[in-house]
């Protein structure tokens, strides 16, 4: 096992992408394990192994780490279904099933990390809430064009604040994740009118 003068001497010579990796990843355990609250650049420099000068070099202040902190986890949030909207291979009602699972699972996954970010500390804005809601708009809109989806008589903006927010109840009051995740995937296709 590394010591704690050789865990420094090997952070040193990172590239700053994975230096950055090593800051967030530690602000990220220390917020679900000690909070936010409690959570200092000199604590989170000796948790990822780099001297508390390096975190400067990429986040200028503890509300600046927070808010990459915050970014960062929208980020992983938002790349797989980006990637999903884009498989051609799937018709739009797999599209929608594989975005509500993918959330479902990234909320189960890291339940603890996104309540200490964001609902202990004020967002950084809603711009990323912005681009989820957006990537939900393209597939109803896009599923709807192909006639998988039907919207008709239904208020998009109503459409997409319930979808958005629908399925983050049942991943912490079902005790069954698989029946939560498949529930939620047939409620989401009776939503947009698609076949079950």
């Amino acid at each position: 096992m590394a010591s704690d003068t050789e865990k420094l001497t090997e952070s040193r010579y990172q590239p700053p992408e994975v230096r950055r990796r090593q800051i967030l990843d530690a602000a990220a355990r220390l917020a679900v394990d000690e909070g936010l609250a409690n959570t200092s650049m000199a604590r989170v420099a000796e948790v990822a192994g780099v001297a508390k000068g390096s975190i400067y070099l990429h986040f200028e202040s503890r509300q600046q780490l927070i808010a990459g902190l915050q970014s960062d986890l929208w980020e992983r949030m938002l790349e797989g279904p980006a990637e999903i909207l884009v498989d051609e291979s799937l018709s739009w009602s797999e599209k929608l099933d594989s975005v509500v699972e993918h959330w479902m699972r990234f909320e189960l996954e890291h339940h603890g990390l996104y309540h200490a970010v964001f609902h202990t500390v004020p967002s950084s804005g809603d711009e990323p809430l912005a681009e989820a809601r957006s990537l939900m708009e393209r597939l109803l809109e896009q599923g709807a064009a192909a006639g998988e989806f039907n919207l008709d008589g239904l208020d998009i903006e109503v459409v997409l604040d319930f979808l958005l927010h629908a399925y983050i109840g049942p991943c912490f009051h079902q005790t069954d994740q698989a029946v939560a995740i498949d529930n939620v995937k047939r409620l989401f296709r009776r939503t947009v009118g698609a076949e079950s």
